[in-house]
């Protein structure tokens, strides 16, 4: 494998008190990319892009994460062998759109960033089946009677309701198969393709409203777009069986709090777990932070620590395939840049 001329560019982001290049890629993999690479010495960052801009002409492909520069049409032109950038985190979206119209494919570690989310999901929803969650919390009030405790339905033939069928949908339902639920789902792409959804493991196409309904687990995976801001609203949580449980781990703007809020102040046997919410933290005064039902989450569902290495290992294992002008496994399609549901 020839050596490819290729450069580091991210800036630090504020979510992370740290370098997030060493954090996301560590030193090892960092050596590992030197082997493989012909790596400019210098990190690239908006503080030095400019000045370091003449000697970026020969760099044919760029590692990244989340920081990555939103690239000028100036700064393009001045890297005119750029071909490729792999992207050690997920949605490409606030960088993409001007390296595509110019021919540069992305690779993105979305898949990998997936696998946590949906390991995440995987725990809530067995415990949501059991109501594990309101169980517990009783359990620690004060001594119980076995016959007066909140148990759920279990999960044998229980009904799962999945909102948005992307790349964590995707695994979690592969992670589902292994339990016997019943798996439904809200998909505007496969209602178009009823049989790739049977195929990939779902019972049933539904609804908003019916999978609300119909479902005793009500997981949210819709994309983040804006349109879908503020579509989870109060009818929907009012619908929901008695005992069921809603998880986000989408996004909080997605759900009308509000309306959540009041539905949950009057239904005491729903749950809600919040992995996310809007704002992230909640303000001051939230009820989120009173209600009995409601569990949250510091956001912590996707990579953290040691599962962020997961991402860097899916960028660098594409970097190889493209050096030696094999099929990549991670490369972002244009078509699907607006993101399923």
């Amino acid at each position: 494998m020839k050596k490819i001329c290729a450069a580091i560019m991210a800036d630090n982001v504020p979510f992370y008190q740290g370098d997030i290049l060493e954090y996301v890629y560590g030193s090892e993999r960092l050596q590992e990319i030197r082997v493989v690479a012909d790596l400019f010495p210098e990190r690239i960052t908006s503080l030095n892009i400019d000045r370091l801009l003449p000697e970026l002409k020969d760099v044919e492909a760029i590692f990244s994460c989340w920081g990555m520069l939103s690239l000028t049409e100036e700064q393009l032109d001045k890297m005119p062998n750029l071909k490729i950038v792999f992207y050690a985190s997920g949605s490409v979206v606030g960088f993409s759109q001007l390296l595509m119209k110019r021919g540069i494919a992305i690779c993105s570690a979305v898949d990998a960033n997936a696998i946590p989310v949906a390991e995440f999901c995987l725990a809530q929803i067995i415990l949501a089946c059991k109501r594990a969650h309101t169980n517990s919390q009783l359990c620690n009030s004060g001594p119980w009677k076995q016959q007066d405790m909140p148990v759920g339905k279990g999960v044998y033939g229980e009904t799962v309701a999945l909102l948005g069928i992307g790349a964590i949908s995707r695994h979690l339902i592969k992670l589902l198969k292994s339990l016997n639920l019943r798996i439904i789902a809200v998909s505007g792409y496969l209602a178009k393709d009823p049989a790739k959804a049977k195929e990939m493991g779902i019972d049933k196409l539904v609804t908003t409203e019916e999978a609300f309904s119909t479902a005793y687990v009500v997981s949210n995976h819709l994309p983040d777009k804006s349109t879908n801001k503020g579509v989870l609203q109060e009818r929907h949580f009012s619908s929901m069986r008695e005992g069921a449980t809603f998880i986000n781990t989408g996004r909080g703007a997605q759900v009308d709090e509000l309306g959540l809020i009041k539905v949950l102040k009057s239904r005491f046997d729903l749950t809600a777990l919040l992995d996310v919410q809007f704002p992230e933290p909640p303000i001051e005064g939230s009820e989120l932070y009173t209600l009995k039902n409601v569990h949250m989450t510091s956001h912590i569902a996707g990579s953290i620590n040691d599962e962020v290495r997961r991402m860097a290992d899916f960028m660098i294992s594409d970097f190889k395939r493209w050096a030696a002008v094999e099929q990549l496994l991670y490369a972002v399609d244009a078509k699907e840049m607006g993101g399923r549901a």
